[in-house]
């Protein structure tokens, strides 16, 4: 009876996420003027969640936006696979002002970036459905609220790359006007945000000729991960199986809020980088 009700509310939650994805081009197809309301808090209520584009190879919603003054991502991953790809190796965003898809001749920005010892993971498969009761209602908020407590804790820095005057790891507090925040939703939906300055991408709102832009998930070396822990085991099929416990997480923890890795990892899932370009205009 459990697992029959844990596939109806999966399917409840599933089906209209899939058939809304269906809908979307798979890259961004127009420019977008940001809302005047726009805050980089890492929610999307300004946007009514909606997005321009669901990519397949990242599986991420995403929209590309823009004001007079900032460059805007907004993107939601809802497969907890995606994820904890994100949470584990970063999602890494390359503007190339002249054009061109080459990433080494782009501005990048990496967030977030989280070491072997300060992980943060979800299982959305165990995830209480807020709907289904005041019970479980409480529960995921109480979820949401600890991950997004250990998510702030650990996500302090922005990697950058080929940007004039700025440091290669910068503060999310810094003075480069360069912002980055994401947060859990009650069902552990992944929101994130990042803004950048036009002048520091080589951008004129008053001159918006197009670029070519990249996303990335650069994935997450699972190996590694167990290796900091102190050992694993790897299987001939590309299965990993932790003989000891993940860094800084209480046997407790991770029992309770580990997705699937205490168990099996298929490598493929989290080590794989995905990615695709775009093109982009200001919208004026």
């Amino acid at each position: 009876m459990i697992f029959k009700y844990l596939l109806i509310s999966l399917s409840a939650t599933i089906i209209p996420v899939f058939t809304y994805a269906q809908k979307l081009p798979n890259v961004q197809q127009k420019s977008q003027r940001a809302p005047q309301e726009i805050k980089i808090d890492g929610k999307c209520t300004e946007w009514k969640n909606q997005f321009q584009a669901y990519n397949h190879a990242t599986d991420v919603y995403y929209t590309i936006s823009n004001d007079n003054d900032n460059l805007y991502l907004t993107i939601q991953a809802t497969n907890h696979t995606t994820i904890n790809k994100i949470l584990g190796g970063g999602i890494v965003f390359t503007v190339n002002t002249a054009d061109e898809k080459n990433l080494k001749k782009g501005i990048s920005l990496t967030y977030p970036i989280l070491d072997a010892h300060n992980r943060v993971w979800v299982n959305l498969l165990d995830q209480p459905d807020p709907a289904a009761g005041p019970e479980a209602a409480r529960e995921a908020d109480s979820i949401m609220t600890v991950k997004n407590r250990d998510f702030a804790k650990s996500s302090k820095v922005i990697g950058v790359t080929s940007m004039k005057d700025v440091d290669t790891l910068i503060s999310v507090y810094n003075r480069d006007q360069i912002k980055a925040a994401a947060t859990f939703d009650k069902r552990l939906i992944f929101t994130y945000e990042l803004s950048v300055d036009l002048k520091k991408l080589g951008l004129d709102i008053n001159k918006p000729t197009s670029f070519a832009y990249n996303l990335t998930l650069p994935g997450v070396d699972m190996v590694a991960v167990y290796k900091a822990a102190g050992s694993v085991k790897l299987l001939t099929k590309g299965y990993v199986i932790p003989t000891g416990k993940l860094p800084g997480f209480s046997d407790d923890y991770i029992a309770k809020n580990q997705p699937t890795f205490p168990h099996k990892v298929h490598l493929s899932d989290f080590l794989n980088s995905t990615g695709f370009w775009g093109e982009y205009t200001l919208a004026k």
